[in-house]
């Protein structure tokens, strides 16, 4: 396969900002004891305990005695809009803040988000079928790159994306097909203690499978919000997930930071207690669907 063409930074970034609408709408090794299982026994005596994985570290804390249904918001391609950035940070939290990992002045926006106690995504470029890298943005993960070029972009990545629980994919039709891209996903999110979130664009993805396999904390999302981005639209979504989080006790779901969607979330969020549902983070919720223990608050 034909390699994406070179392009500039600063290009990519306005093609990126420029695109995001559309990008909303088509988006639709054993394992480690301390990332998949939780640990049993004592430390040794003069040892201390094992370090705590990046996606328990860095968790929201929540009531492991929650009952209600739980619904985890998921934000993606945060970080470039820089307006519409800091209205999704104003949310009601805790939400999950999904942050593009070339982002201008991340490492200050992340903390923003975090200190309004959100949590923190890297929203991972990975290539679709229809290969716009404006729409892209720089450094995908690409199935017709060395592994070695895809590892250093995903590590330079998850460098810079600070405190995150864990990782999903943007866009990522083509790559979360391929199983030695996705091997590759999971064995870094594994070594990095992350957890992986499927932001599922297409059917039949290997995301959740191949991180199941490896061992490393994952789930799927179960409703996009806003692929058509109208508010009548997404209303019909915000239903559809409250169904499945009664359904299923907890429901994950991804929007996208523009306009029609951040006032549909003001408006929804606070009304989510007295209707019965329990607002939740992510890392809680994969946790639930793992069945691994839940950092208590």
């Amino acid at each position: 396969m034909k390699a994406a063409p070179s392009l500039g930074r600063r290009a990519l970034l306005a093609g990126l900002a420029a695109s995001l609408p559309a990008t909303a709408r088509a988006a639709a090794g054993a394992p480690l004891p301390e990332m998949g299982r939780p640990e049993t026994g004592m430390p040794e005596m003069g040892r201390p305990p094992p370090a705590l994985p990046a996606w328990r570290r860095h968790a929201v804390a929540v009531d492991p005695g929650e009952t209600r249904p739980r619904i985890a918001i998921v934000i993606d391609d945060l970080g470039v809009m820089r307006a519409n950035t800091a209205r999704a940070l104003r949310l009601p939290p805790p939400l999950t803040l999904a942050w593009f990992p070339f982002a201008p002045d991340l490492a200050r926006q992340a903390a923003a988000g975090r200190d309004r106690g959100h949590e923190t995504l890297l929203h991972m470029p990975m290539q679709a079928r229809i290969d716009d890298p404006y729409a892209l943005g720089p450094d995908p993960l690409r199935v017709d790159l060395p592994r070695a070029v895809n590892l250093a972009r995903l590590q330079e990545a998850i460098a810079a994306v600070p405190h995150s629980v864990g990782l999903n994919n943007h866009m990522g039709s083509l790559a979360t097909r391929s199983i030695p891209l996705m091997n590759l996903v999971a064995r870094q999110a594994r070594g990095a203690g992350m957890l992986f979130l499927d932001s599922v664009t297409v059917a039949h993805s290997e995301g959740v499978l191949r991180a199941e396999a490896l061992g490393v904390p994952t789930a799927a999302r179960d409703v996009f919000l806003d692929n058509v981005p109208h508010p009548a639209a997404i209303a019909c979504q915000l239903a559809i997930t409250e169904r499945v989080a009664r359904r299923q006790g907890y429901a994950i779901a991804i929007g996208h930071p523009h306009p029609a969607m951040l006032a549909a979330l003001e408006a929804w969020l606070p009304t989510l207690p007295a209707r019965g549902f329990a607002p939740w983070p992510l890392a809680a919720t994969v946790a639930l669907r793992n069945h691994l223990p839940i950092l208590a608050g």
